[in-house]
């Protein structure tokens, strides 16, 4: 790698990159194996896609050093050949991108060197060679005044790229960009003096950086989109498919009867909500489904996304882009149950989905013929269901055709109730303060001490979910959910 070192210059911004916390706690483990004074180093694989505001690369798993791999008689990183080649090597046999991650010296801020310079520009066409079409990701990891920062640069097809977010699961951290590092606490604004207070300036900068994606605008969502914009998170992400009809009306914050009358978009209501609230909030509002393309590409360069639909369909695609990209999710769900014209249980259910969690599939939530029914166009639901009434007639099991579903009921304090909490759990990520202390929540506030549970269910060796972590498109193949062709296209509504 000796030579004359070449200044490598960005030529376009915009990637973002994700971590799983386990992965990130072994990573930082391991190239701050020498802190404070000597750097160290290891390859990796990343999975990435190519969205269209830049790229989201998510780390896959780490290829790391062996003994005799690195000159450790140096300060700087010296990566020697065998690691390299091996490295180049093992590429040829899997479909991941390749890339280096190092760290710099204790409060020395992760801007590249000239040796940097020199390493980046004789990797990134050697590992093309090998790995044609695939990104090259050169990271740089520092510990400044205790605070981890990090920096990256990725270079793919012909250009280098910036990364301009770090986005670690569960875990807050600072970006640097070449100019500065983002951790300067942002003005105090007096709208969140009370949070201010009980999580401190920091938490609320970190807000007013963040970006959450809520999925489903209707109770639930309606109610978790609220609290987060009084919260002061910076970007919210609405997508919902369905426009406000008159049932709604008791359950979605900000709407009203004249929403209901003109059929607008439960995301169109949501959005002039939040800004209501908060004029400075930026939201991008899209009536569409996960997991199309265009909701997919939005919910995966966001900080944290929470689940708010009764589909199933919906769950599972959450689940999916938890474990292939690395967002961190909770899910909220509501019932009631009764009988005798009494009500017997308001159920809540929180679900946190982490990339090494059980997915929605070995947790059993997921019932087949449930998701079939949701995903068939009208068409064919009016066929099933004229066909089961045909079987029922002739004594038949009207099931074969199409299985009838109670509908789940449910009520404005429970969903509120629920939403709010899903937004709490998802702010205390984001500022670092808190975690949900649980997998699987479902509590009755009907029961005596409110009948709290939490099922620590196992991840079963043979699902998907236990080798695709981090993948992103390279794991399409193994998708837990593919958009059904009758499904119309997403659309994203004028700010």
């Amino acid at each position: 790698m000796a030579g004359q070192t070449k200044l490598i210059r960005i030529a376009q911004n915009g990637v973002v990159a994700r971590f799983s916390k386990p992965e990130f706690q072994e990573l930082v483990s391991l190239i701050f194996r020498r802190y404070p004074e000597h750097e160290w180093a290891t390859f990796a694989r990343f999975g990435w896609r190519d969205t269209s505001e830049g790229l989201v690369v998510s780390l896959a798993s780490l290829d790391s050093p062996k003994s005799g791999d690195m000159n450790e008689f140096v300060g700087h990183v010296q990566i020697n050949e065998p690691y390299t080649l091996r490295t180049a090597l093992s590429a040829e046999q899997h479909p991941l991108a390749v890339g280096v991650i190092h760290s710099h010296p204790e409060d020395c801020l992760p801007a590249p060197s000239s040796i940097d310079d020199d390493m980046d520009g004789y990797y990134a066409p050697y590992f093309n060679d090998f790995a044609p079409g695939r990104p090259y990701v050169s990271l740089i990891i520092s510990r400044v005044k205790q605070t981890l920062i990090l920096s990256g640069r990725i270079y793919w097809r012909g250009l280098w790229h910036g990364v301009d977010k770090f986005a670690v699961e569960t875990t807050p951290v600072v970006t640097w960009r070449g100019l500065g590092a983002n951790f300067e606490p942002l003005h105090a604004r007096e709208r969140t003096a009370r949070l201010n207070s009980a999580f401190g300036i920091e938490s609320a900068s970190r807000l007013r950086r963040a970006t959450v994606v809520v999925i489903g605008a209707g109770g639930t969502g309606s109610a978790a989109i609220e609290v987060l914009a009084r919260a002061g998170v910076g970007k919210l992400i609405l997508v919902d498919p369905d426009h406000i009809e008159e049932s709604n009306l008791e359950r979605v914050h900000g709407s009203l009867p004249c929403h209901a009358k003109q059929a607008v978009p439960k995301v169109e209501v949501a959005r002039d909500h939040i800004l209501a609230i908060d004029p400075s909030c930026h939201v991008e509002a899209i009536i569409g489904r996960l997991p199309q393309s265009a909701v997919l590409d939005a919910v995966i360069r966001a900080d944290v996304a929470v689940g708010c639909t009764d589909q199933q369909h919906s769950r599972l695609a959450l689940s999916d882009i938890a474990v292939r990209y690395l967002v961190p999710t909770i899910d909220c769900a509501v019932t009631l149950e009764g009988s005798d014209g009494a009500v017997t249980a308001q159920v809540i259910q929180l679900v946190r989905f982490l990339s090494a969690d059980p997915c929605a599939l070995c947790r059993g939530m997921i019932v087949p013929n449930m998701i079939s029914q949701e995903l068939m166009s009208d068409e064919e639901r009016k066929l099933r269901r004229r066909e089961a009434e045909q079987a029922r007639t002739h004594g038949e099991n009207p099931n074969q055709y199409w299985h009838r579903e109670a509908q789940l009921n449910t009520v404005g304090f429970l969903t509120t109730m629920a939403g709010s909490m899903a937004a709490a759990y998802a702010i205390g990520w984001l500022t670092g303060r808190f975690e949900p202390p649980f997998s699987r929540l479902q509590m009755n506030l009907l029961s005596k001490d409110l009948d709290v549970t939490d099922s620590a269910e196992i991840p079963r060796a043979e699902c998907a979910c236990r080798r695709i972590r981090g993948w992103s498109d390279q794991a399409t193949a193994e998708a837990f959910l593919t958009v059904p062709l009758h499904w119309p296209e997403a659309q994203r509504l004028d700010s």
